[in-house]
């Protein structure tokens, strides 16, 4: 498909948004219905102009002011029915598009200096421009959108609150987590390539050493700190600029123990969400549909820039919707993300490999930690997570153990750890261990997993590893099994095995320590 008819196709699908969302996006009860959106070009920067959408409630004002980066490669008119919603409960809404691609000027930095300063620009634009209230600045995104949203709050004392969905909080465990690069990578430059997006000149190099470095060069992890929230976190508890984040369970993009360990280190008013699903799996579809996510998040804006003052939506910081449930989501509340009630349960692991499995490490097994999108949406839509067979894995790609089965419901809630010896034929590796829910015919559904890699290890001796799985909330129905599986590729994950090598593991030193909530 040439790069012409994306831009078409794109346009198109934001067209048939807004003319859905145009009747949908009633005004609030006692107000007129807002203005017509306002289409301009914003200039922030000599030769830079930003494709700009004004959404202007009625009334003469001042009215609150949100701004809305747009996400990653995704015209920013996606978020029309949002914003609509938002200019009828009477904020001035400037959504627009960040610098480099589709319709904007600039070159594409991935949230750099440049993108922050563009975002403190569109607010002085607004404040200048429309009847928008100074004292009462917000932001809002998706994915890019929410990354850029967290790091300009950071900069810019002027905002007050910022709502972050489907971010990120380090770039650094976005891209090298667990020691081990994304397959996103090339992805990332193919879909930059389709756009032609215009690089900044320093992104260039980076994506490079990125897509060549199994390990982080010091100009890449310089660049990673410049564009992580988690850099400037204490600027943002110095400037009390309120927080909510949203995530999904199943994101790919950064995994949920890295944003729960940046939100529990703000000190602002804050508010976070686990939700089913993954990477922006919420945030899409609720861009022309009902959405608790949005509607939350539009909830707790109001009640932080002064439009509501009733506690609907208040309680516990920290919201989880709890996996293992088939179509239904039960919720819950917290303090903090990962419940302080939790206790380390150590169960016994039965092999199911022998007591000192081998693997060939080049081999994929068959278990996956899923998909970059479809995962995380059939986890949304239908309680579906990526399928395995445990027992008919073949043994010289997987390593497998399992658990007696519960007796009663076995409630998960925060940071499964994996700790096991392993002893590589080779200096360098990876293995990539997977939790799953095992129904008594043996069918199974994965919990949680994450990857691990090594280097600069002496072959054939024992190494060490302590790995933790990604957070989670999931009951494990009584009468299930927990498999523990170990292989060494994943199509999410770059490895660093080579055809030939091997990984032994060793049963008597493997645990899996479970943080178990009681009934």
């Amino acid at each position: 498909m040439r790069t012409g008819r994306i831009r078409t196709f794109l346009g198109m699908a934001a067209a048939v948004v807004l003319l859905t969302v145009s009747a949908a996006a009633a005004p609030a009860a006692g107000r007129a219905a807002p203005a017509a959106p306002l289409v301009t070009v914003v200039r922030t920067a000599p030769g830079v102009g930003l494709r700009t959408e004004v959404y202007r409630p009625a009334g003469p004002g001042p009215h609150p002011l949100l701004v809305m980066p747009g996400p990653f490669l995704v015209p920013a008119e996606v978020y029309s029915l949002r914003a609509l919603r938002f200019a009828a409960a009477g904020f001035v809404v400037v959504a627009y598009q960040p610098r480099g691609f589709l319709g904007s000027g600039g070159t594409y930095g991935l949230a750099g200096p440049a993108d922050v300063a563009d975002a403190s620009k569109m607010i002085t634009w607004a404040l200048e421009h429309t009847a928008a209230d100074p004292h009462r600045v917000g932001l809002c995104g998706v994915s890019y959108g929410a990354g850029l949203g967290l790091l300009t709050a950071a900069a810019d004392r002027r905002v007050r609150a910022v709502a972050a969905l489907s971010g990120w909080a380090d770039l650094l465990d976005v891209t090298y987590g667990g020691g081990t690069r994304r397959l996103r990578v090339p992805l990332l430059q193919a879909l930059i390539a389709l756009a032609e997006a215009r690089l900044d000149p320093e992104l260039g190099p980076v994506l490079r050493d990125l897509a060549t470095s199994p390990e982080p060069t010091p100009a890449f992890r310089a660049f990673a700190r410049a564009r992580s929230p988690l850099t400037y976190r204490d600027r943002l508890n110095a400037n009390g600029t309120a927080v909510l984040m949203a995530h999904g369970w199943l994101d790919p993009l950064e995994p949920p123990n890295g944003i729960g360990a940046f939100f529990d280190g703000l000190t602002v008013p804050k508010r976070l969400e686990y939700r089913r699903g993954g990477h922006a799996t919420q945030e899409i579809p609720g861009f022309a549909l009902p959405s608790e996510e949005w509607a939350g998040a539009q909830r707790w804006l109001e009640r932080r820039l002064g439009v509501r003052s009733d506690g609907v939506g208040e309680g516990p910081p920290v919201l989880v919707e709890v996996r293992g449930h088939g179509l239904a989501h039960p919720e819950e509340r917290f303090a903090r993300p990962w419940p302080a009630a939790t206790a380390p349960r150590a169960p016994r692991l039965e092999p199911l490999t022998g007591a000192d499995p081998t693997i060939n490490a080049f081999a994929d097994s068959g278990a996956n930690g899923g998909s970059l999108m479809v995962s995380g949406l059939l986890d949304q839509l239908l309680g579906i997570s990526p399928p395995a067979l445990p027992r008919l894995l073949p043994p010289t790609a997987a390593a497998v153990w399992q658990t007696a089965p519960a007796r009663h419901v076995q409630r998960l809630r925060g940071i499964p750890a994996l700790r096991t010896t392993v002893t590589p034929s080779a200096p360098a590796g990876t293995f990539i261990a997977y939790l799953y829910d095992v129904t008594p015919t043996g069918t199974a559904q994965l919990i949680t997993h994450a990857p691990y890699s090594f280097a600069h290890h002496t072959p054939a001796t024992p190494l060490h590893a302590h790995l933790d799985l990604f957070a989670t909330a999931y009951d494990l129905p009584a009468g299930h099994r927990l498999a523990l599986v170990i292989d060494g590729l994943d199509p999410l994950y770059l490895s660093r095995n080579r055809p030939g090598s091997t990984l032994t593991f060793h049963s008597d030193r493997t645990e899996l320590v479970l943080p178990t909530r009681p009934d």
